[in-house]
């Protein structure tokens, strides 16, 4: 996420930096069934997805900021899945 903190109606000849906001993310690891819980933010489910694959978490010594999923099946319907994707937003579920 990128912010501002000019306002919108402010015109200036210098060049506007954008600053990041740095997000609190949470990881856990629950050993008894091998699994590895991530949450970028607090919020309530409205969709889930779930599949079988493989992963990469990235971090650095200030914590984690990324995360890829490479996924081998779906649990659900190809279309189905693009249709849920979409409806998160997300880029490239076309």
């Amino acid at each position: 996420m990128w912010v501002s903190n000019i306002p919108s109606n402010v015109t200036t000849n210098a060049e506007q930096v954008m600053v990041p906001i740095t997000q609190l993310v949470t990881v856990n690891y629950d050993p008894s069934v091998d699994a590895i819980s991530i949450r970028v933010r607090p919020g309530e489910t409205r969709y889930v997805i779930e599949g079988s694959g493989n992963f990469v978490i990235f971090a650095d010594d200030n914590g984690v900021w990324g995360i890829d999923l490479e996924v081998k099946e779906w649990d659900r319907g190809y279309g189905e899945v693009l249709s849920t994707l979409r409806r998160m937003s997300v880029k490239g579920a076309w």
